[in-house]
């Protein structure tokens, strides 16, 4: 978690590099529960369980069109998104770019996050009903 949490806060959202490798991914499957490597960025949304304000962690490249979107509808460009400050210039631009175009670059996806060639067909593939015993 941030030093500065709770302060000045303009929406829900906060972009930071992993301070440890303890968080895990709240992102889509199969990515989910996979842990996020120190010094990775990553993108964290704002919980409030039983009274304490936390964050949910995902990596970047796990990041929706939807959450973009999402963002896009707080906050009116991704310069003044809680911590981009902070990140390197190169990290900016991918923002940016992604901010633009309402979605994620391809190769900021995970390795976590990809499905094998096999899951996807068998995603794709009807299964069977079971039958009643």
């Amino acid at each position: 978690m941030s030093n500065n949490e709770g302060t000045n806060k303009k929406s829900g959202y906060r972009l930071e590099y992993a301070t440890s490798a303890r968080a895990k991914c709240k992102g889509p499957k199969p990515c989910s529960g996979s842990s996020i490597a120190k010094g990775e960025l990553r993108v964290g949304f704002v919980v409030d369980f039983r009274g304490n304000t936390s964050y949910s962690w995902r990596h970047w490249g796990c990041t929706t069109a939807k959450v973009i979107s999402n963002m896009k509808s707080q906050i009116a460009s991704a310069d003044e998104l809680d911590g981009f400050d902070d990140l390197k210039d190169e990290d900016k631009d991918r923002l940016r770019k992604a901010w633009e175009e309402g979605k994620v670059a391809d190769e900021d996806i995970p390795e976590t996050a990809r499905k094998a060639p096999r899951e996807e067909a068998e995603e794709d593939e009807e299964k069977p009903k079971n039958p009643a015993i």
